[in-house]
């Protein structure tokens, strides 16, 4: 019976090893031969582990297979490999201590070892299986881009963790008090770890708004010269459209030729009253785009109501990025159109904020609504499908609803993406 269970502890033990890896590497585990490899080599160095009482070597046998898996399985990228063992034996070694602390409080009377530690290996299996979702690669990819700092903290965390997870297996036998200790010198290091990213990612946030803020606040004096340039010439506009009575022969030609003319001093200055609205990085940018647009032949229509987006959850660089991706996206979809209008709505409340782009175009079937979003989907060539992901990206990071409707307007087919963002309440 206790071979029974030790067996099933092993194969929940490794299950999770797994799992926990294919989190790190942003992929779904599946069961394939280079998993089976793993779950046999473990099953034989359990047997060899009970029947001829040999179990340290074989240990570190078993975390050499594990390495091998993750280059046969997602690739021979040594970094990404070092990187992420490190992290699959930090990670489930700490929530090993967590849960044997746990489980032997509340039920050391109750149950044998054994089935203590088949319940920690069930309820590791659990956990990665519930947090499936987090971007658990993130962190790894955080890691590989080398921090000599964090790196170092964290490869010696690994090592100890690693150290006292092969202790354990060798003896066998480790105290609730030992395990208070570790838990607590882990977490301690983790708390480091994390305080230090956070500061590292808000400068890598200063210093993107500093670097947008001298893209965009030239832009944006660049664009208040030339409407005050253009102001000069407003007396020679006016002059104009009264100069047209006396070239026209009647009312009616009259009528034509001030409304033609009113028209085209419009077209060529629509874009002008964005200036007026808040936030001027962002405003800077709609300007430029909605200007290389129209050169390009594609006619923006556009309502922006915005502030200072000094409420918002997201940096404004990084909302400009969302923005240039989803125009971008528009304006290549209209590329075999003839009629190539597109609209773009920003709206700005006490609450929320809103962002729209829309272009026309054919319906769009469910099944591609439901991947359009996937890295390197596309239907625009090979090379392409990273702007939407990359829109996908920021939402989830940021909080925010992203949808993707047909919509018809004027009897017309729209294709609208939509992001929508609460602000916290003050």
């Amino acid at each position: 019976m206790n071979f029974a269970v030790g067996v099933l502890t092993l194969f929940f033990e490794l299950f999770s090893v797994l799992l926990c890896l294919s989190l790190l590497y942003g992929e779904t585990f599946k069961f394939d031969r280079w998993s089976v490899v793993v779950f046999a080599s473990g099953f034989l160095n359990y047997c060899v582990s009970v029947f001829l009482a040999k179990n340290d070597i074989l240990t570190i046998t078993l975390y050499i297979i594990i390495a091998c898996y993750c280059g046969m399985e997602y690739g021979w990228k040594w970094k990404a490999i070092i990187v992420n063992m490190l992290l699959h034996i930090l990670v489930v070694g700490i929530l090993q201590i967590v849960y044997m602390m746990l489980f032997y409080v509340i039920l050391e009377t109750v149950l044998p070892g054994e089935y203590m530690n088949l319940l920690v290996g069930i309820a590791l299996c659990m956990s990665f299986f519930f947090t499936r979702k987090l971007k658990w690669v993130n962190l790894s990819r955080m890691i590989q881009e080398w921090n000599p700092v964090l790196n170092i903290l964290l490869i010696i965390l690994g090592l100890f963790v690693g150290m006292v997870i092969v202790l354990y297996k060798i003896y066998m036998h480790m105290y609730v008090e030992e395990y208070l200790l570790i838990f607590l010198y882990t977490a301690a290091i983790v708390i480091i770890l994390f305080i230090y990213n956070r500061y590292k990612i808000k400068r890598i946030e200063i210093d993107a708004e500093l670097q947008c803020y001298d893209t965009y606040i030239k832009t944006y004096e660049e664009l208040i010269e030339i409407v005050r340039m253009r102001q000069h010439e407003f007396d020679n506009h006016l002059n104009s459209i009264i100069g047209l009575q006396y070239t026209t022969g009647n009312y009616q030609e009259l009528k034509e030729a001030q409304t033609l003319y009113i028209n085209e001093i419009r077209q060529e200055n629509k874009y002008n009253k964005l200036l007026k609205e808040g936030n001027p990085f962002f405003i800077g940018f709609l300007f430029s785009k909605f200007q290389s647009l129209e050169k390009a032949g594609v006619s923006v229509d556009y309502q922006v109501s915005i502030g200072d987006f000094k409420d918002l959850m997201i940096p404004v660089y990084k909302l400009i990025e969302v923005a240039n991706d989803l125009i971008t996206n528009a304006a290549e979809a209209l590329e075999q159109k003839e009629d190539k209008r597109l609209f773009v709505s920003v709206a700005e409340t006490e609450s929320i904020m809103l962002l729209e782009v829309m272009n026309r175009g054919n319906v769009l079937d469910p099944e591609y609504i439901s991947v359009c979003f996937e890295k390197g989907y596309s239907t625009k060539g090979t090379g392409r499908g990273l702007g939407l992901y990359h829109v996908k990206e920021i939402c989830e990071r940021y909080h925010m609803d992203l949808s993707f409707s047909n919509e018809e307007r004027d009897g017309d087919n729209w294709i609208c993406f939509r992001i929508h963002m609460k602000k916290p309440p003050k």
